[in-house]
């Protein structure tokens, strides 16, 4: 037995289950830069659609898929019941990014401004934003690279200010880092009682 074997696990007789079977299938390039883009597109989309069907047939809330957005939280009370609100949010130190450094696309939690086109994941979820994400990635598959994203860091969690394609490619192309300018942030207390 392999040691991909033993890390996915194993079913009985030595044989690999149906989901570690899954996970051990790689992705095919064709060799053709653009047409690979527009695979890795259309699987990224691909698994949102099935995230989303998922979550509807377990009962969650579609909310729940959605990209987080940095300091919007969930109003207790109001005229129309619960409903969302965003606190003000401010630099910490001088003004501009603090750091370029890379980052852990895991550690990626949101964007500062409200998108539908990503779920929580960036992967896409409509076809609006399928130009931008295979020019990025035929331009990454191509050894060209791109540009580093522009974060904020707050809580020690970090959220998009400019990339949302680029992570969402870099994501779906497998890649656990990406270079970023890193802002630092801290969001202003709310004001009011009815703020969970």
């Amino acid at each position: 037995m392999s040691s991909a074997d033993d890390h996915l696990g194993t079913a009985r007789h030595g044989k690999l289950s149906g989901v570690a079977r899954m996970r051990t299938v790689e992705h095919r390039r064709t060799g053709l830069v653009h047409q690979d883009a527009r695979d890795d597109f259309d699987r990224a989309r691909r698994r949102a659609s099935w995230a989303k069907l998922a979550g509807w047939l377990h009962g969650h809330p579609s909310s729940r898929n959605r990209l987080a957005v940095l300091g919007e939280v969930m109003t207790l009370t109001g005229a129309l019941g619960p409903g969302v609100r965003r606190l003000e949010y401010e630099r910490v130190g001088r003004l501009g990014p603090t750091a370029e450094a890379l980052v852990p696309i895991d550690q990626i939690v949101g964007t500062v401004e409200p998108t539908r086109f990503f779920d929580r994941h960036f992967r896409p979820t409509s076809e609006v934003s399928r130009a931008r994400f295979e020019w990025i990635a035929a331009e990454i598959l191509s050894g060209r690279g791109t540009d580093p994203v522009d974060l904020y860091r707050c809580g020690g969690q970090y959220y998009v200010l400019d990339g949302r394609h680029r992570i969402a490619v870099a994501r779906a192309l497998g890649e656990r880092w990406v270079l970023a300018n890193i802002t630092d942030v801290r969001l202003n207390p709310p004001s009011g009682p009815n703020v969970s």
